[in-house]
């Protein structure tokens, strides 16, 4: 898949396909609008994209419907799922996979939407792209706004290029899948999850500390992932870290793997860090 490039004019997409936005949170969204607007972008909202019934934005079908509206839509260019949660997998038996295969539209996410973005990618071999817009009205958000116009617009790779180190190998090659490991597992035996053949898996968390995390990580042993894949890129566990315990789940990716001894490599700008990077799933 080609880089996105945006340009002004272009109409650009907030969805929330997982939990919705907090009523309380409105003016982040407003200013956000107001970020995308100063490049010239149009902004569309989906009706699907505050909170409702249940916390969500509307039921499975709804939000269903709205995502498969904006990839049908030959105006939109790009959609923004700017949610996270628990019920992104909700929508996955609802979506127009045939239509997204066409699209090929981008849509940015990340969380909650690591399960959508692994779907589709594992349904339409359609690519998606690990990233949260709202970063550009967060902590780091001017330079995340610097970052993302350079690479949007001007065809830079910033938001790209991250500062990494290898845990063990000396190479990284594959397609990329992954993303939150919680929510990626919840893929886990349906025809949603991603093959790992060949590929590299991007892991990152928000909740969760070091017995909790590890357990996930045996799941995922457990599913015959770590046995195809290529490599692990281990990004930030934001509630893991906060408790100094980086280092023992990094020694433990390692235990996992010594018997493939596969290429891990380590990077703080992948998570729910507002200074977090953009990967492309696929």
């Amino acid at each position: 898949m080609s880089q996105l490039q945006l340009k002004s004019g272009d109409i650009v997409a907030l969805i929330s396909c997982s939990d919705g936005v907090a009523w309380g949170n409105r003016s982040s969204v407003d200013e956000l609008i107001h970020r995308l607007s100063e490049w010239g972008l149009q902004v569309q909202e989906a009706k699907t994209l505050m909170q409702a019934e249940y916390g969500w934005s509307g039921s499975p079908q709804d939000r269903a419907a709205e995502l498969n509206r904006l990839f049908a839509d030959d105006q939109v260019t790009a959609i923004f799922d700017i949610s996270g949660g628990d019920s992104a997998n909700g929508v996955l038996p609802y979506l127009d996979y045939d239509a997204i295969t066409r699209s090929s539209k981008p849509l940015f996410g990340m969380s909650d939407l690591s399960v959508i973005l692994n779907a589709i990618y594992a349904r339409t071999n359609v690519s998606g792209y690990h990233y949260q817009v709202m970063n550009l009205v967060r902590q780091h958000g001017e330079v995340q706004r610097q970052k993302f116009y350079r690479t949007f617009f001007e065809g830079g790779s910033d938001l790209y290029d991250l500062e990494f180190e290898f845990l063990r190998g000396e190479d990284l090659n594959g397609e990329l899948i992954g993303g939150n490991l919680r929510c990626l597992l919840k893929l886990a035996g349906t025809q949603y999850f991603p093959h790992a053949r060949g590929r590299v898996i991007m892991l990152e968390g928000l909740s969760g500390r070091l017995k909790r995390v590890m357990s996930m990580l045996d799941q995922l042993n457990q599913t015959g992932l770590l046995n195809e894949c290529s490599g692990l890129l281990i990004g930030t566990f934001t509630e893991l870290e906060q408790y100094g315990e980086q280092s023992a789940l990094l020694e433990y990716v390692l235990n996992i793997t010594a018997e493939r001894s596969i290429p891990v490599v380590h990077t703080t700008q992948l998570g729910h860090g507002s200074d977090s990077g953009c990967m492309i799933i696929g």
